[in-house]
């Protein structure tokens, strides 16, 4: 069907209805589908038939008179760089009953598929875990009230119909989803969610209670109403309880369990049940047979299984003994040209907030003067980077916060590479001569070993002498949460659709002090608190555009780069998607017998 239909055509509908909702301008809606491998021809056809969609990103739904309630379009409530996701309609109106916009499944019902990961999930519980390894299989077991549509730009209702919000923005009110069952067969219970939203919120060890922070209290009048209401006024509030620590969870399950026993047992009322987890080998999922969604899930059975080299990974996927590689950033790049031209294979590059950077542990001698820290950024040469280990898959990073997220500044300055810049800020920090720094990267992953090994390079012309030290993924990731780092190799991607989630967890210290990083800076700490209760949405642009320019400032990252969520499948696998916010949908996913 030709190169285009490589590319999702899910990915192609959501990137233009970014440009069209003000996401992108027309300049970075040709970059990010270059990127991504549409043709010349094809981005014309779309930017001639977006002919209204100006140069710069713009509003296409306008704040309604209340001041602080975004209009809801036929999709739910609509979230674009002018837009802020709060209330639909003004005070006391109600989101339309809507199901999701999803297309219709097209597969087969049945049948079981294999996929392979790199690294096994450590922690079901979505409460207290902190990975995508975690969430972007449990998304599969839990819903959630609201729901985030496959474009990246909607929240559309989930186990809540439609919701209301009053004039005074401090009471949201949830009409329940009727005969909605847990995989047991047991029946959904308003219990369930009070218990659910406020364990999210109290749970001491979470790193995500910060979403939940301003919940003053959850209410069920009724068995068919939730009532949330809030200390004071929260603009990202509908955008946090769509996220996955807001999963519902059997309170009775939890209770017979124990709460403990969640990092392992699940009882959710999302498409698939955990089966089976042999840790470090695989995972199986299972059809819930009562799952609310007529038609839906398609699968069977879904069985993840860990395979750590990506060798081997490929070597099974060409085999047949796998039907497809998943997960973050498994496809290396450098085998996507030969993935493509293998018949029985196909390869989805799906849009992303996937986000890519190194973190500097600034509490500590070298990495704590901010003249190194900048030296390290002018010193890193991105576009080499891209182009020879990514190969041209990939855009440059000028921010903490992804490309084409809510509310990122396009037009803030990257870090150049310049070794004169780099040398003279070395020259007047502290460490003159250079330093030795050591590099923590994961094991098996050889996108992160080539790029360790290019940096190696790079920092050696301003004296900086690196020691790469490849780490098992699970001690990796410790590292990085105990803070036994001086720099890791790590990425982000978004979660909720509002930008309050990485910047809580970059900016504000009582969330993961500041991405493990140590870093603080309390005007940004400030500006961050005001994004949060700030419900005009020029007002809101205008604070994070400011709280990025402190982060890049003060550069307690290297930014090197955004990248496209990149899957090998085989031929027979249709429907599957990865979802803009990460995690997989296999609700639509078939198999060819």
């Amino acid at each position: 069907m030709g190169k285009d239909y490589l590319v999702n055509e899910r990915w192609i509908d959501a990137l233009t209805a970014h440009l069209q909702a003000g996401h992108l301008s027309r300049r970075d809606f040709v970059k990010r589908a270059t990127v991504l491998g549409l043709s010349a021809p094809a981005i014309s056809a779309i930017l001639v038939a977006c002919g209204g969609c100006s140069e710069k990103a713009t509003s296409t739904t306008a704040p309604s008179t209340g001041g602080t309630s975004a209009t809801p379009t036929s999709g739910g409530v609509t979230i674009n760089q002018n837009v802020t996701p709060t209330a639909a309609s003004g005070s006391g109106s109600a989101v339309a009953a809507l199901s999701p916009t999803a297309a219709a499944p097209t597969g087969a019902a049945g049948g079981a598929v294999k996929f392979s990961r790199q690294v096994d999930a450590e922690n079901l519980d979505p409460v207290i875990q902190d990975g995508n390894i975690n969430i972007w299989v449990f998304m599969s077991i839990y819903d959630q009230l609201i729901r985030v549509d496959e474009k990246g730009i909607d929240l559309l209702p989930g186990l809540a119909t439609d919701w209301s919000v009053s004039a005074d923005n401090l009471t949201y009110t949830f009409n329940i989803r009727e005969g909605v069952k847990y995989s047991d067969g047991s029946d959904l219970k308003m219990e369930d969610i009070t218990w659910s939203i406020e364990r999210a919120r109290d749970t001491k060890e979470s790193p995500w209670n910060f979403t939940l922070v301003q919940v003053k209290d959850v209410q069920a009048p009724d068995d068919k109403t939730i009532v949330i209401t809030l200390n004071q006024p929260w603009s990202p509030f509908l955008s946090d309880i769509s996220m996955f620590n807001s999963s519902i969870v059997s309170k009775a399950f939890a209770d017979k369990v124990g709460v403990a026993a969640l990092v392992d047992q699940c009882m959710g009322t999302g498409p698939f049940a955990l089966k089976d987890w042999k840790k470090a080998e695989a995972m199986t999922l299972v059809k819930n047979a009562h799952y609310w969604e007529t038609g839906l899930p398609l699968l069977d059975q879904i069985t993840l299984t860990v395979v750590p080299d990506v060798n081997a990974q490929i070597l099974q996927l060409q085999g047949g003994e796998v039907d497809g590689v998943i997960g973050q950033g498994d496809v290396p790049f450098n085998r996507i040209a030969d993935l493509e031209k293998d018949p029985k294979l196909q390869v989805i590059k799906s849009l992303s907030t996937y986000n890519n950077f190194m973190v500097l542990q600034t509490q500590h001698t070298p990495l704590d003067d901010v003249d190194v820290r900048q030296a390290l950024n002018y010193a890193t040469d991105k576009q080499a980077i891209i182009k020879t280990i990514l190969f041209g898959v990939a855009e440059e990073s000028n921010s903490f916060m992804p490309n084409g997220s809510l509310f990122w500044n396009a037009d803030q300055v990257a870090y150049p590479f310049d070794l004169d810049k780099a040398k003279e800020a070395i020259g007047k920090s502290k460490s003159p001569n250079g330093f030795d720094i050591e590099i923590q990267t994961r094991s098996g992953n050889d996108q992160q070993s080539a790029i360790a090994t290019v940096i190696k390079d790079m920092w050696s012309k301003i004296n900086v002498n690196v020691t790469i030290s490849p780490l098992e993924a699970t001690v990796q990731r410790q590292n990085y949460r105990d803070e036994k780092f001086a720099i890791q190799i790590t990425g982000w991607t978004n979660d909720i659709i509002d930008p309050d989630e990485i910047v809580s967890y970059a900016i504000l210290p009582e969330s993961t002090n500041n991405y493990h990083t140590g870093w603080i800076d309390q005007h940004a700490i400030d500006l961050a608190n005001q994004g949060r209760t700030e419900h005009d949405p020029d007002k809101r642009r205008a604070i994070y555009y400011e709280i990025q320019q402190i982060h890049r400032d003060a550069a307690p990252w290297v930014y090197l780069y955004v990248v496209p969520y990149v899957d090998a499948l085989s031929k027979k696998v249709q429907g599957f998607f990865h979802h803009p916010m990460g995690q997989f949908d296999f609700r639509k996913t078939s198999i060819e017998s």
